[in-house]
């Protein structure tokens, strides 16, 4: 029997287990002297296996390899393979290629494109003849909760062109919900036209929502999964028809409109105004709106937290001083963090008001 031959029944005696097990052992941590071609079909397998040893030692010697080595593999390996070494890593380098090899299956792409970085969703939404062979690829990526606005811009194109799919959002008011807002379908419609959603940029129809901090619950967690592939029409109209917990949510969007029609919903609740007055992450036009609202103005918590926010337009904040008491009068007039001309206009406030 050539050499050759007796290296290729050993490898396949490896991969069934009917060596020593030491033999075993050495091949699952690389130290066996074949080439990257030979050992890698090895490590793939046993990392894919039953024996808990020889997949953790497996998995700890392609967790070591350079990424170069991987993705030139990949280039060349069978489905069976990727699909394994799908398994084994998330080095975007890798993921790349394993994305544009001729060998990946179309359930392999889907996978991938569930759960790829941004880098990674680009190799795969221009791979047009494999979405075109298996349009599920884009329904996968559509739901990668990792999806950038361009990818998500893109992925719409792509069902307009290919696959007849170009609608316009179009709002809706049941009679429950008109109920439920307190307001007509024609104000609801009036409303939601304000936003002015027809000279939105296309590159702009989608948006990030920043997670918030902390772990979320499986209803937030949920909640999160259904909006991150809403359109910004999409998402106002849940901003202003949706429920606290979506309000609390989509404050925390990319796109400033959003933003507003949680400021404007009429289901906004008091609570949900004080918070965001105090908040100093939020655009500057939302705080101008709640200190330009008649109805909130009124609320003094309101009216204290966007004197003490930073954050909220100095003019709108100086209108404002006359209905603060005399001890935040005088504690704002010491707050360092706010604009110089609102802690001298506070300070003098109050020592007006200590004359009288």
């Amino acid at each position: 029997m050539s050499e050759q031959r007796k290296t290729e029944a050993l490898l396949y005696d490896i991969r069934q287990g009917t060596v020593p097990r030491e033999m075993m052992l050495l091949a699952a941590k690389g130290l066996l002297p074949f080439s990257q071609d030979q050992v890698l079909p090895i490590l793939l397998a046993f990392a894919g296996g039953a024996d808990e040893e020889l997949r953790a030692l497996s998995r700890k010697t392609l967790a070591d390899y350079p990424a170069t080595i991987l993705a030139d593999y990949a280039d060349r390996a069978g489905a069976e393979d990727l699909d394994l070494l799908a398994d084994c890593t998330e080095d975007p380098a890798v993921l790349e290629r394993m994305a544009l090899a001729p060998g990946a299956s179309d359930a392999l792409l889907q996978a991938l494109a569930s759960r790829a970085p941004e880098g990674v969703q680009g190799v795969i939404v221009t791979n047009q003849a494999r979405i075109l062979a298996c349009p599920a690829i884009l329904d996968a990526l559509q739901a990668n909760p990792a999806l950038s606005p361009d990818i998500r811009r893109r992925i719409t194109e792509l069902r307009e062109e290919f696959f007849g799919e170009k609608k316009a959002f179009v709002p809706s008011l049941s009679d429950d919900e008109a109920k439920d807002l307190g307001i007509s379908a024609e104000q609801y419609m009036d409303l939601f036209e304000s936003f002015h959603l027809d000279a939105l940029p296309e590159d702009q129809l989608f948006s990030v929502i920043h997670i918030p901090e902390g772990e979320m619950n499986d209803e937030e967690q949920t909640l999160f999964q259904r909006v991150i592939k809403m359109s910004v029409p999409e998402k106002i109209e849940l901003a202003l028809k949706g429920s606290g917990e979506a309000r609390g949510l989509l404050m925390n969007d990319s796109n400033k409109l959003v933003k507003e029609a949680v400021i404007k919903s009429p289901k906004i609740t008091e609570p949900e105004i004080c918070f965001v007055a105090s908040s100093r992450s939020i655009d500057e036009e939302c705080l101008r709106m709640i200190g330009s609202d008649r109805k909130w103005v009124r609320k003094y918590t309101v009216v204290r937290n966007l004197c003490f926010n930073p954050k909220t337009p100095v003019g709108i904040t100086l209108s404002l001083l006359p209905r603060l008491t005399k001890k935040d009068l005088k504690d704002l007039g010491r707050e360092k963090n706010v604009p110089d001309p609102v802690r001298t206009s506070a300070h003098r406030l109050y020592l007006t008001r200590m004359q009288t």
